[in-house]
C-alpha cells in the first residue's frame, strides 16, 4: 500500500469505510479457519475444499444481490457439494473432520468477503486485506495470554512464517492483478493449478500421501471447476 499510494495510503484506508471493515473481519476469520484446517487435516484436503469457494460466492451472489446463476453454475455446485461430501466421508473415518469442516468454514468465508467485495466494487478493498490481519492478530493475543504456551510456536519457525508471508503477499497481489488483463472464467482455468500443485507440494515434501477417496473427490472438483470456468468462456465469446 506504501509503494503504491504513498502518502495518500491513509486515505485509501479511511475509503473503505464499513463494508471494508467487514470484509477485514470476514476474511481474518477465514484466515483462522485456513490455519486450523492445516493443523487437523491435509493439506490435499484443506486446498480442494476452499477452491470450492467461488461457487459458494455464486450462490451468496444469487441470494443477497439478486443476480442470476446459470445453470451449468447450479449442476456444478451439486457435483461439488457430493464431492465434498466423499471427502468429508473418508476423514471421518481418519479422525481428521474437524479439520475438513475448518476447510469448509474457510471457504464460506471466503465466498462471503467475494460477495461483500463485489457489492461494493467501487471501492479499493485492498486495505481490507492488510486490515484481516491485524483483526487476526488482536484476536490472537486474548487466545495466547488465556491458553498459556499451547499456541506458541517456537522461534526456529519464524524465519518460515515469514517467507509464508511473503508469498502470500506476492500471491494475493497477483490474484489481484490477473482479472484486470484476462477474463474472469480464463482465470477460473487457472486457479485449480493451486490444488494440485499444493497437494503435490504436500505429498513430496511432507509425505502426505492423499487416500483414495480424496483423490477421487478431488479430480471431481478440480475437472468440475475446469470445465465449468471452460464453459463460461466459451458463452462469454
Amino acid at each position: 500500500m506504501l509503494i503504491m499510494y504513498r502518502q495518500d495510503t491513509m486515505k485509501q484506508f479511511l475509503k473503505i469505510g464499513k463494508p471494508g471493515v467487514l470484509i477485514g473481519c470476514i476474511f481474518a476469520a477465514s484466515t483462522f479457519c485456513f490455519t486450523a484446517a492445516i493443523q487437523n487435516t491435509s493439506i490435499s484436503n484443506t486446498l480442494v475444499i476452499i477452491s470450492t469457494s467461488p461457487m459458494f460466492a455464486a450462490l451468496f451472489s444469487w441470494i443477497f444481490l439478486k443476480e442470476k446463476i446459470k445453470l451449468v453454475t447450479w449442476i456444478a455446485m451439486v457435483i461439488i457439494i457430493g464431492a465434498i461430501a466423499i471427502i468429508m466421508s473418508s476423514s471421518a473415518a481418519e479422525g481428521s473432520l474437524f479439520g475438513d469442516l475448518c476447510a469448509f468454514g474457510s471457504s464460506i468465508f471466503m465466498a462471503i468477503s467475494f460477495t461483500v467485495t463485489r457489492r461494493y466494487k467501487a471501492i479499493n478493498m485492498v486495505p481490507a486485506m492488510a486490515l484481516s490481519g491485524v483483526v487476526a492478530t488482536l484476536v490472537s493475543i486474548p487466545l495466547i495470554i488465556s491458553t498459556g504456551s499451547s499456541f506458541l510456536i517456537s522461534t526456529n519457525a519464524i524465519p518460515y512464517l515469514v517467507v509464508g508471508a511473503i508469498f502470500i503477499s506476492i500471491a494475493f497481489a497477483l490474484i489481484t492483478l490477473g482479472p484486470r488483463y484476462m477474463p474472469a472464467p480464463e482465470v477460473g482455468l487457472i486457479m485449480p493449478l493451486e490444488t494440485v500443485l499444493g497437494s503435490y507440494l504436500g505429498w513430496i515434501f511432507l509425505s502426505e500421501e492423499p487416500n483414495n477417496l480424496t483423490i477421487i473427490g478431488g479430480i471431481i472438483v478440480i475437472a468440475t471447476l475446469i470445465i465449468h470456468a471452460w464453459l463460461s468462456l466459451k458463452t462469454d465469446e
